[in-house]
């Protein structure tokens, strides 16, 4: 099985899929992460670079860099062609990006390119970070045997720990919270909630192997 998951700036995959990437790796999945830019407005680029690489390595996922500027992403021809160069490189039977509806704008732009880029794979999923809003999930991935992965794989952010914008808390707990809150909608303990721009119920492509 082949995914490819395309976020806009360092860790906004592990908050988004961390715990589902983590069991998928462990099943034998190949990983490709694709960031769109190292995060420079939030950080030491250098920095979030090797953070970045970190959890790379932690997964055993290839990692691309697409070099555009942080809070600079534009739903352009070339944010879309990167991303179909990705696609074509990887051939994914999944794939994990951004819910457009979200506050922040290289969000947005990442979600709105992926939609267009994707056009042709069977399974594509949104993933929801602290800024996203409106995000109501019809997809889950319990994840009660790989919260303590996700979070692992966001200390491995270490300049991007507390920097929430919410007063003593941490990016830990702000993920945990969003476990239990989606674990009780699907009723399991611990949960990460997708919203699907298309999903295989047939299995095919994203099922587990």
């Amino acid at each position: 099985m082949r995914i490819l998951c395309v976020g806009a700036h360092p860790d906004d995959i592990e908050f988004g899929c961390g715990a589902s990437l983590s069991a998928f790796a462990r099943q034998g999945a190949s990983i490709h992460l694709y960031v769109s830019s190292r995060g420079e407005v939030g950080g030491n680029a250098q920095t979030r670079q090797k953070e970045q690489e970190r959890v790379a390595r932690t997964l055993h996922a290839s990692l691309t860099w697409g070099g555009f500027e942080d809070t600079k992403l534009h739903i352009t021809r070339d944010l879309i062609e990167a991303v179909e160069v990705q696609i074509q490189r990887v051939k994914p039977d999944l794939i994990f990006t951004h819910y457009r509806m979200d506050t922040h704008q290289d969000h947005h732009s990442i979600a709105l390119a992926v939609i267009t880029a994707s056009r042709y794979i069977q399974n594509v999923v949104f993933f929801e970070t602290p800024s996203t809003i409106d995000f109501t999930p019809t997809v889950f991935m319990d994840i009660s045997q790989d919260l303590a992965a996700k979070l692992k794989l966001l200390r491995l952010h270490r300049s991007q720990v507390y920097k929430t914008n919410i007063p003593n808390r941490s990016i830990l707990e702000i993920s945990k919270s969003t476990a239990v809150y989606r674990g009780y909608q699907y009723r399991v303990k611990y949960a990460e909630g997708f919203m699907p721009q298309r999903f295989s119920l047939d299995g095919r492509g994203a099922r587990r192997r």
